[in-house]
């Protein structure tokens, strides 16, 4: 029998009140016994009688004892009247466990199995190293363990699979009990008590009392006994301590969505979102299976496939939480048709995603609103002020300017969102919120908060942002937060705050130009040409247009680059800085010379060039010349590139704190050099190159140097060494998501393999390039590569 709560009793079948039998039983017992002895008694001389009768005599056996008849006989009943009784006995005793002695006490109640514990959750996935910490604890002696994460982390499924399994190590007992801390209604520590005293036999009047009075009972009643307790939901620290057992031998799960500091006793075991191969597999699991990843013991997405694509995009839009992925795992599984990708599409937009993670009365969103609640008012303004800024990682310098506090101040209000499991530390000066919590965040900010004030508060914001990516922290911000740079720039414009839009995009743009990935860029300077056309800034428009240029040609996208470059030109042919305009024909030049417009180039660079000089730039001629190089090597002229790369290249090893530039003029030396037949000075310039590029993650770059490294082994007729370096720059590709790159080494790696008689290999890695031009629009580049497929 189990209660509200869900702790269980129960009471030994055939036994009263003392732990004795009936006495009908007893009685059963021995009549049977009687019957079986006077059956022995009689069958002897009804036995030796028919024999004489039908012989005249005994049987020749007992002829030797007619002397002994009147002591035989008597002894061989006695004999089989005992072993008659015996067996009815042994009978009685197999059919009904024997009761204990009447002298024994009967043993406390114990809660029945299951004890009220929920059912484990179905399609229960992933989790294997807390599982194995939780256990590693208990093996060594743990008593109390907390199970603490975030809402949707899936803290009590784990804990409750684990308290199923961990059941035959408790046969004193399992209790559970459901704290409602998550709901906002936290179960009084009295009431929980009176109830765990029931399950555990204590009598009525031990079940009343101060919470005090009733711990201690508690404590006595578990006392030198094996029980697990499950307390799950825990609204903080204090009332978990309260409901702590005293036995040595007892353990007790405990699971929270308060970091639960201030109770030492247990030992923390916290949850952070699932990896994607788990959340992918439960996905799969409960919506059905999208494609089994071939040799791997788990259902996984595919990335060559569309389903595989949409069910990352699924997983990453739930945050990868296991709550989100079941709710909207659920929704899926209705639809008969094109289920995850319909998914996908409906979470792609940020605004109404917590909307479409409902499924019944089970939503995402409650579960974060419940904690938004619990906080104090400060906390959720702060919250709310966070809302505001679409980066999920937040500096400290961020989160004053959005609740205009003083920074030193603003860390413990940080810090109790730590606490509450709605945000975590992210370095020294950052925290991080989950996606889901940042939706809901920028949900209330526009709900409760006045125009007046949300444009306030953006300002500071960008400000803030703005500061961030000019200073010494640049760096760690923009590789953290690049994606929220185009979301900020399109508010700000939207808000009218046009001169912040282009502040931070001209501060945001130093270290986004050549990272992996341009579309931010591309959103970032897409959003400051529209505020540059509502404002009429001619110069706001320049700057648009040769930051598109300079992310276009980043992406391969040649054409486009170079529509742009020269319209940014023009605008700037009247400027009054001529270090802009120079800088501008400059990368023009060296985009007109990588679409093979070598003509156009080569005048862009020489007026570049002039313009440099005239201005005393010495670091603008030694980039320029840096651009002429790479030209000559277009051409295929080494040696007059191997004398512009020279002249450059003290130059910007002593004058410039730019890694990719100088790391750039190496390699491209080291590719001058290689093509004159210069092995070792190409060598160590290529490895001079890649060490400056790994040095600052530069990833790109890094790919572009092992393509040469690969090339320089193919000249020396090394094509097995070469294939590997050509494997390396193609993953060094996938990793900054190059499309230009990718196609680049696939056919450079075709060709190698191709040359090694390996046809099939070749083909494959000559697909994998007409893909990626494909996708990067290079309908020529895709032919070039079909062409050696034979199509």
């Amino acid at each position: 029998m189990t209660n509200a709560y869900g702790v269980g009793t129960d009471q030994g079948a055939g036994q009263d009140g003392s732990g004795n039998r009936d006495g009908g039983t007893v009685l059963r017992t021995h009549a049977t016994a009687v019957l079986a002895t006077g059956s022995a008694l009689l069958s002897v001389p009804l036995a030796l009688a028919l024999h004489s009768a039908a012989c005249g005599t005994l049987p020749p056996v007992l002829a030797p004892l007619l002397p002994l008849a009147p002591f035989v006989w008597p002894l061989t009943a006695a004999v089989a009247a005992g072993g008659a009784y015996a067996a009815v006995r042994r009978g009685r005793t197999r059919r009904r466990p024997a009761a204990p002695p009447p002298t024994a006490a009967a043993p406390a109640p114990v809660p029945a199995d299951p004890a009220g514990l929920p059912a484990p959750a179905d399609h229960f996935t992933g989790r294997a190293i807390e599982t194995d910490a939780v256990l590693r604890l208990v093996r060594i002696g743990h008593r109390a363990i907390a199970v603490t994460g975030a809402p949707g982390t899936g803290k009590s499924a784990l804990a409750v699979r684990l308290a199923h399994e961990l059941r035959p190590l408790y046969p004193d007992g399992r209790l559970y009990a459901d704290l409602g801390g998550g709901r906002g209604e936290p179960s009084a520590p009295a009431a929980v008590l009176a109830v765990l005293l029931a399950a555990l036999g204590a009598p009525a009047e031990e079940q009343s009392g101060t919470s005090d009075a009733l711990a201690a009972r508690f404590r006595g009643r578990t006392a030198g006994r094996r029980i697990l307790l499950l307390l799950d939901d825990a609204a903080d620290a204090a009332q978990a301590r309260a409901l702590l057992p005293a036995g040595e031998h007892c353990l007790t799960l405990i699971t929270s969505r308060d970091a639960l500091r201030e109770l030492p006793e247990a030992t923390p075991v916290p949850l952070t979102p699932l990896t994607e191969p788990d959340a992918l597999a439960l996905l799969a699991a409960v919506a059905g299976p999208v494609r089994p990843a071939s040799g791997a013991g788990r259902v996984e997405a595919v990335a060559p496939t569309a389903e595989g694509d949409h069910a990352r995009a699924v997983v990453h839009a739930c945050g990868l939480l296991p709550l989100a992925v079941r709710v909207a795992a659920g929704a899926a599984r209705s639809r008969p048709t094109g289920r995850i990708p319909a998914l996908a599409g409906r979470l792609a937009a940020e605004r109404d995603r917590l909307h479409h993670l409902r499924l019944g009365d089970l939503a995402v969103r409650g579960a974060f609103e419940a904690a938004y609640a619990a906080l104090d008012p400060g906390d959720r303004a702060l919250l709310r002020g966070l809302g505001a800024s679409p980066a999920a990682r937040v500096t400290v310098r961020i989160a004053a300017a959005a609740a205009a506090q003083d920074p030193a101040g603003i860390r413990s209000g940080l810090d109790r969102l730590a606490d509450a499991q709605l945000a975590r530390p992210a370095g020294p000066d950052a925290y991080r919120l989950h996606d889901l919590v940042r939706l809901l965040a920028a949900e209330r900010f526009d709900h409760e908060t006045s125009p007046a004030d949300r444009r306030a508060v953006l300002e500071r914001i960008l400000a803030a942002c703005t500061e961030d990516a000019a200073g010494h922290g640049s760096r760690a911000w923009g590789l953290a937060e690049q994606h929220a740079v185009p979301h900020l720039v399109r508010a700000a414009v939207r808000e009218g705050l046009h001169h912040r839009a282009h502040g931070l995009a001209l501060a945001a743009d130093a270290w986004l130009d050549g990272r992996p990935g341009q579309s931010p860029r591309i959103a970032m300077w897409s959003a400051v040409l529209d505020a540059a056309r509502r404002s009429g800034e001619q110069d706001w428009t320049a700057h648009a247009m040769r930051g598109l240029g300079s992310a276009y040609a980043h992406e391969g996208q040649l054409d486009r680059a170079v529509d742009h470059l020269g319209m940014a030109a023009a605008l700037q042919r009247h400027a009054a800085a001529r270090t802009e305009q120079t800088a501008t024909r400059r990368l023009l030049g060296a985009v007109l010379s990588g679409a093979g417009r070598h003509e156009e180039a080569l005048r862009e660079l020489r007026a570049a060039l002039e313009g440099c000089r005239a201005a005393n730039d010495t670091v603008g001629e030694a980039e320029v010349l840096c651009g002429l190089g790479v030209l000559h090597l277009d051409r295929r002229r080494p040696d007059e590139a191997i004398d512009c790369l020279e002249r450059a290249l003290p130059v910007l090893a002593r004058h410039t704190g730019d890694t990719a530039g100088l790391a750039d003029a190496r390699r491209h030396l080291g590719t001058a050099y290689a093509q004159t037949g210069g092995f070792l000075p190409a060598e160590r310039q290529l490895h001079s190159a890649l060490a400056l590029y790994r040095r600052d993650g530069l990833t790109a770059g890094e790919g572009w140097t092992l393509r040469e490294l690969g090339r320089l082994e193919e000249q020396r007729g090394a094509y097995g060494a070469g294939a590997v370096l050509h494997r390396a720059a193609l993953a060094a590709f996938e990793r900054a998501g190059l499309g230009a790159g990718i196609a680049a080494a696939a056919e450079t790696l075709g060709d190698n393999l191709q040359v090694q008689g390996d046809q099939l290999g070749a083909d494959e890695e000559y697909r994998r390039a007409a893909a990626a031009h494909r996708l990067l629009g290079d309908p020529a580049g895709e032919a070039e590569v079909r062409r050696k497929l034979g199509f």
